[in-house]
């Protein structure tokens, strides 16, 4: 979505357009995105002329004779284009002005999410949207904010910063510019945030909006400044966007999750989640080699939590024991403990019951893992979990290192385990590579000798 810096720009190529021009006519081919009424709309501005163009955070305002304003946010792809009159509109037009000098203006958007709305000078500022709408950062004192984040202490500071109605203007790109310019965790509790870093925040965000300004904003998706024109600040991006490419202060990789929804990409060893360890993930398919990696990392100072070792504790539970002869048959269950041949065997011969299971025994492990990490407030933590995606423990991980290996070595393995190759794979069957693969900061394969593997290991300084 366009942030202030986008908008700003396009609110410098707008005025030069529109001032001075008097619309003759206004085409409405979605009413809907016309909040306040598109018949009135239309009636109200019609031979009106446009004097100026104003920003306020993410929202153009545009003003005009006799003292009517209109209102646009152009939400997540919405865009203005310059175009002449009696020119067939585009599939995604939504509004186009016509104007008495044979040019126009077209809103274009794909998505349909961007609003448009008709207000007069003396309620512009009173009324929904923008009387909710908070200082901009160069507006905005240090106080004032270190007050507004005590006030959203349970939020996540990544969360209370993408608040308009704290401060105006910042989205999810420089978002992640300012923490990272700042050094702070986007994780963090909004009520963890000192006067002092408060302060530095602002100064952060006010140095990164003026130098996107003045570069045009960032190009993406969703947003160009003008028809055959780039925003420049993309390619001065040190966070967004930069997922798993080396930190530009310290050379780890960068680290992407999701908070409230958004991506949020953050420097673990720079930005650091002060009360809480380091957590190094390693993750693949079965015996692809994850014991050996994290072996190697304990005897580097890592502490080790491995899911499999937690899942076998539950295992010998004898309230667990039943729970599971319950799902899978009486079977499963012997006089010296649980059958992992008969379960395996029964697991791949029903995928539902192998889901059932995973149901009652993940939250078990989680809850354990989660245990172990906040008895530890500081330190590395190198955690083997084979199934990290799609999970809670995929964004606790600072840092995911992925192995694989040959189907041929697996066998072998899994053999040398005493375990039934045949139904061991058959439960990995369907193992998201891919994903895990694209998400990883690290590579590996695990089809060597472990000491190869740990010489590759030690090629990453950072660990």
């Amino acid at each position: 979505m366009p942030e202030l810096p986008e908008v700003e720009t396009v609110r410098t190529i707008l005025e030069g357009i529109v001032e001075g021009k008097q619309i003759a006519k206004i085409h409405v081919y979605r009413a809907k995105n016309i909040v306040s009424g598109a018949e009135d709309f239309v009636a109200s501005l019609t031979g009106e002329t446009f004097l100026s163009v104003e920003r306020k955070g993410k929202y153009l305002i545009f003003h005009l004779t006799h003292d009517k304003v209109v209102v646009s946010h152009l939400r997540m792809e919405g865009k203005y284009y310059e175009g002449k009159v009696g020119e067939i509109p585009d599939k995604f037009d939504l509004l186009v002005y016509d104007f008495t000098d044979g040019s126009s203006l077209r809103y274009n958007d794909v998505r349909k999410f961007g609003v448009l709305l008709l207000t007069n000078e003396e309620k512009l500022y009173c009324e929904e949207p923008l009387s909710h709408l908070g200082p901009e950062p160069w507006d905005l004192s240090s106080e004032k904010l270190y007050s507004g984040l005590q006030k959203r202490k349970n939020t996540t500071i990544k969360e209370a910063l993408l608040d308009q109605s704290l401060i105006a203007g910042l989205g999810n790109i420089y978002d992640d510019e300012t923490l990272y310019a700042a050094k702070v965790n986007p994780k963090r509790f909004a009520g963890s945030i000192s006067l002092e870093e408060a302060n530095t925040l602002l100064i952060e965000a006010r140095r990164i909006l003026k130098t996107a300004i003045a570069k045009g904003g960032s190009t993406i998706r969703s947003y160009h400044p003008s028809e055959g024109v780039d925003g420049l600040m993309q390619n001065s991006l040190l966070a967004y966007g930069q997922e798993n490419e080396p930190c530009s202060r310290c050379g780890f990789p960068l680290r992407k999750i999701f908070i409230g929804g958004r991506g949020t990409v953050y420097c673990p060893r720079c930005q650091p989640y002060f009360g809480h360890p380091l957590v190094v993930a390693v993750s693949g398919p079965i015996a692809s080699g994850k014991s050996t990696v994290s072996r190697y990392l304990e005897k580097k100072g890592y502490v080790k939590i491995d899911a499999d070792e937690i899942v076998a504790e539950l295992y010998q539970k004898p309230s667990i024991q039943k729970r599971i002869a319950h799902l899978l048959g009486p079977s499963v269950l012997t006089s010296s403990g649980l059958d992992h041949s008969e379960m395996l065997t029964l697991l791949k011969a029903n995928p539902r019951k192998k889901k059932a299971l995973e149901k009652m025994i993940h939250p078990l492990v989680y809850r354990t893992i989660f245990a172990k990490l906040a008895s530890m407030n500081s330190g590395k933590v190198v955690l083997d979990v084979p199934l990290l995606l799609h999970g809670p423990l995929e964004e606790v991980a600072d840092l995911i290192i992925y192995i694989s290996s040959s189907e041929k070595n697996q066998i072998a393995r899994l053999v040398e385990r005493g375990k039934d190759p045949e139904a061991a794979l058959a439960l990995n069957k369907g193992y998201p590579r891919a994903l895990l693969k694209k998400k990883a900061a690290i590579l590996l394969s695990g089809d060597g000798r472990p000491s190869d593997l740990e010489k590759e290991l030690d090629n990453y300084k950072f660990l």
